[in-house]
Order: structure tokens, then sequence, then C-alpha cells
């Protein structure tokens, strides 16, 4: 194993501008579970899509209901060895980008900048406005009857 471990550490630092593409085994450990396995979100419910979430209401509705359901865990979720790797990696000058599936933000919160991070299905910490183009920062607040988004400036 060890020889292993030298072996890619030796094809990297040969490389010099490496990138690096991340999905959901990177951020389990961090507490946020798989989508698609047993359990995971796409077990429980069907997606969402773009154009049904534009032309429904209702779709919207849900949509939000069901990121109330994951906004703790992805909340309390903090990076863990792999992503501070990663940071270390871009620090050295070895890793160029991050392309990643995920969705948690943990690449950015471990130190990697925005730039660095190529998000292929978008960010649960921000949302776009369809109408002005304009990214925010939000936060849900769960009450007993309720579900309130509050939107932020960035």
């Amino acid at each position: 194993m060890d020889n292993d471990i030298a072996h890619i550490a030796q094809k990297v630092a040969h490389a010099g501008r490496n990138v690096v593409f991340t999905g959901a085994g990177i951020s389990t450990e961090s507490g946020i579970p798989d989508f698609r396995s047993k359990g995971g979100i796409w077990d429980k419910y069907r997606p969402v899509y773009f154009e049904e979430f534009m032309s429904s209401k209702e779709a919207r509705i849900e949509y939000w209901r069901r990121k109330a359901e994951l906004y703790y865990e992805l909340e309390q979720a903090k990076p863990n060895p792999a992503h501070t790797s990663l940071v270390r990696l871009y620090e050295m000058d070895l890793l160029q980008a991050v392309i990643t599936q995920n969705v948690d933000g943990l690449h950015q919160e471990a130190g990697l900048p925005d730039e660095k991070v190529i998000e292929l299905h978008g960010n649960t910490r921000r949302v776009r406005c369809m109408r002005c183009q304009k990214i925010t920062l939000y936060i849900i607040k769960v009450g007993a009857r309720c579900v309130k988004v509050v939107f932020q400036s960035q």
C-alpha cells in the first residue's frame, strides 16, 4: 500500500497541473449521505427537474420542502481530511481545479477558492434568481408549522 501511495504522489508531483474529479464518496465521511445509495434522497423521492421547477408552483414548494429536510445535515457537515488534502495540494501548486458532482460546498469551506471549484450540479448554499440572475446565500428556518427561506445578500 505504501508503494502505491508513493507511486501516486510521484505522479501528482511530476504532472504539476492536476485536476481532481470528486463525487459523493468524498463527503460521506462528513456525514452527508450519498443521494443515490439505498436510503439516499433519490431512494425516497424522484428529482424535481428544472423545467418542472420553473413551470409549476407545486414543484417549487416540493423542492423547498425537500431542501429543508436535508438542510440540517448539510449545515452540520464540515470538511474532512480528503477535502483538506486537496487544499494542501492546491497550496503546493499541484492542483489547478476540482470538478465536483457534490452540492455541499465543502471544498470551498476547506479553503479552495470558488473559482477553482467547478460544481456540475450547483451548490446547496446559494441560489440564483431566475429573473435577475443574482446569486444569493440563503438559510432555512424550520418552524412548528412552516418552512421559511431567508435570502441573504452576498
